[in-house]
């Protein structure tokens, strides 16, 4: 009889012996499915993460081009706003690759106008000549209307060839009167030469700032000055 018990107890034994590896088998696969999980986890969180760093790249691309679009519009609309001051704005002579400048190329600035110096050593033109290449440029000879305007012209023109030689300005007799392009009557009178009857006007280097305009006529061929208004923004 207490060998029958031993027996049935080894049987009880064996069974829960086979329980528990069943059950330790059924813990290893739930550890596996487990760690795949936490695995997939782990892939999931690289993955929006790599997804979140790549938003973050992608908002600060979309920022530094909304602050250069919104650049862009502010300066087209500076750039409208400077257009409607003119009649007939010269697109080609401001914005000849679609960007409007100051000043068209070569020109140079001075308070509200652009200046063009032709400082070629030939050919030299005559008056009319030169008013027809300026107004080509959508500009006329330069009006020159003070002292300050006269001072900086003066300090940009340079000697050349003689004495008799220098650079037309947009101011002739009419009527007995020197009237400048713009149909202005000259009130500054820097004359060098104010007896001569001659009835084209050019400012030469060699000689003071307020007299520093010759008489001259027509055909006699010099350098030239243009004045154009400057676009301002």
């Amino acid at each position: 009889m207490e060998t029958n018990k031993q027996k049935q107890n080894l049987n009880e034994l064996d069974e829960k012996n086979e329980q528990l590896n069943l059950e330790n088998i059924l813990l290893q696969n739930k550890t596996k499915d487990l760690m795949m999980n936490v695995t997939k986890l782990e892939d999931q969180t690289k993955r929006l993460t790599a997804e979140k760093k790549f938003f973050e790249i992608q908002n600060k691309e979309m920022t530094v081009n909304m602050t250069i679009l919104q650049k862009q519009i502010k300066q087209l609309r500076n750039n409208s706003e400077a257009i409607i001051k003119y009649t007939n704005f010269p697109g080609d002579v401001f914005c000849p690759e679609g960007v409007c400048q100051t000043c068209p190329k070569d020109w140079i600035q001075f308070k509200e106008s652009c200046y063009f110096i032709y400082n070629l050593n030939s050919p030299w033109k005559s008056w009319n000549e030169s008013q027809q290449f300026c107004q080509m440029k959508k500009s006329d000879l330069v009006v020159i209307n003070n002292r300050e305007e006269q001072t900086f012209i003066k300090s940009r023109i340079e000697y050349y060839h003689d004495i008799h030689h220098g650079y037309w300005i947009g101011l002739r007799r009419i009527n007995n009167n020197w009237i400048w392009v713009d149909e202005s009557q000259d009130t500054l009178g820097y004359w060098k030469n104010p007896g001569s009857s001659e009835k084209f006007a050019i400012i030469v280097h060699d000689a003071n700032l307020t007299h520093s305009w010759a008489k001259n006529r027509n055909g006699f061929e010099n350098r030239f000055i243009c004045e154009i208004k400057a676009l301002i923004f």
